[in-house]
């Protein structure tokens, strides 16, 4: 009987953080990302991220090192901006005030929050080169909304 309740007791929590990962995503870009009457990709939904993103956003950049300037000086002037790096990272700029110098990006990098997918969802905040990483020859997109 101990057994059955502690097999049931470990896998009640894992499927509530399975069933959880979609509602995650859907409310950290509630009034952002429509996802209305879209399945979302519930073991990695940031796979689902992108593909909406991709076709609500009003402009999309692909960011690298060399356009980074430029790239955060137009998105300045939206209401938000959503970074996807491949299929693992989603960040939201939080505050372009609030920035940190980086080496690597030659650019002062902006304070942001999102969530890396790594065995499991993972939440992240702090300056978004630490989240995005370094250039180099991943995918990372800038989504820009108004």
């Amino acid at each position: 009987m101990k057994k059955l309740f502690l097999a049931l007791f470990i896998s009640i929590p894992m499927v509530a953080a399975a069933q959880s990962n979609t509602e995650t995503i859907t409310t950290f870009l509630e009034g952002i990302i429509n996802f209305q009457e879209v399945e979302v990709n519930d073991h990695n939904p940031i796979i689902s991220i992108g593909e909406l993103a991709a076709q609500q956003a009003d402009t999309t950049i692909v960011l690298t090192g060399e356009n980074v300037s430029e790239t955060f000086d137009k998105a300045m002037n939206y209401n938000h901006s959503l970074i996807v790096v491949g299929i693992h990272t989603a960040v939201l700029v939080s505050s372009w005030e609030d920035c940190t110098p980086s080496g690597a990006w030659d650019a002062c990098m902006p304070m942001g929050e999102g969530f890396v997918k790594r065995t499991a969802l993972e939440k992240e905040t702090g300056y978004i080169n630490n989240i995005i990483g370094i250039p180099d020859n991943q995918e990372r997109k800038v989504y820009l909304f108004n």
